[in-house]
């Protein structure tokens, strides 16, 4: 089984983690990564996603497209954490998906409420956005 990140680290660690499971395109070890339930906003729509197996349905979805595409790897310029008590933090940033020319395939940003449970800081909600390239 896939694991979250365990609470000897940070919500931004835990928040990496998430991204690595995404960049192998396993969407059994992301939901590992997601409280139950979550909500998910994105430039498509609003999902409230309430088990991991929502959550693997959603993201197999996203990869086989992300694959058809020719995606290789995500890069994040930017990626920070604001604490908002022990339990609670936002991780944000801005990031690309990327082909494995270096081409990149789409520009966002993301703004990810995680939440600090009895063993793991998990996402609660997972906001993504198109990000206007400048």
């Amino acid at each position: 089984m896939a694991h979250a990140n365990t609470t000897n680290g940070g919500a931004l660690e835990a928040f990496r983690s998430y991204a690595a499971a995404f960049q192998k395109l396993d969407a059994k070890a992301v939901s590992a990564h997601f409280a139950e339930p979550a909500l998910m906003i994105t430039p498509i729509g609003v999902f409230s996603v309430p088990n991991a197996a929502a959550v693997e349905e959603v993201y197999r979805g996203v990869m086989r497209d992300a694959s058809a595409r020719g995606y290789a790897r995500t890069e994040f310029a930017t990626l920070s954490e604001q604490r908002l008590t022990e339990q609670l933090s936002i991780v944000s940033g801005e990031g690309a998906q990327k082909r494995a020319s270096g081409e990149v395939l789409h520009d966002f940003g993301v703004a990810y409420t995680l939440q600090k449970s009895k063993d793991a800081w998990r996402i609660v909600v997972a906001t993504i956005y198109d990000r206007v390239r400048r």
